[in-house]
């Protein structure tokens, strides 16, 4: 804290995390002070509303030899962030992360930050589910929030029946 900073509270975006299944497909790690609302998908937000995370997947039945590589992940989801930019109007924060098993982009739309994060998994050999996480915050981009969706998809563990 600064020497000028008398009247500012200072407050880290998360401190502690909880674990909740989405689907009964898998489990997440999510902050804390997120709380579900009723939606066709799972959905939180903070009691403000100034944060919304929500998750969707979808899945298919795949052979044992299963060829899945990170260029799914590039064809599937490039093409719909250059649409998001070109057709959304859609404002890029050029960070564009592609690792071993997800896809992350942010964007700046109208008044809010939005940031993407892709990923898959194989569960049980026989089901490749693709999984979608969307944070979307009101105001400029935080590198705060773009680390949250992260450590959310890094969270990612299979549930167990």
């Amino acid at each position: 804290m600064g020497i000028f900073n008398f009247g500012k509270k200072h407050r880290d975006i998360v401190t502690n995390f909880k674990t909740v299944s989405v689907d009964n497909i898998y489990l997440i790690s999510i902050p804390d002070d997120w709380y579900p609302y009723e939606s066709d998908r799972f959905r939180t937000s903070t009691k403000d509303q100034k944060i919304n995370f929500s998750a969707t997947n979808y899945s298919k039945e795949v052979a044992q030899s299963d060829e899945y590589s990170n260029e799914y992940l590039e064809s599937q989801f490039l093409p719909l962030f250059e649409k998001f930019v070109n057709e959304g109007g859609y404002v890029s924060n050029n960070d564009l992360e592609i690792r071993d098993n997800f896809i992350y982009q942010s964007f700046i739309v109208d008044d809010e930050s939005q940031y993407y994060y892709y990923t898959s998994r194989l569960i049980n050999n026989n089901l490749r589910v693709i999984i979608a996480f969307i944070l979307r915050q009101e105001g400029s981009y935080k590198k705060e929030y773009a680390d949250i969706i992260k450590k959310i998809g890094g969270s990612i563990t299979h549930r167990i029946a």
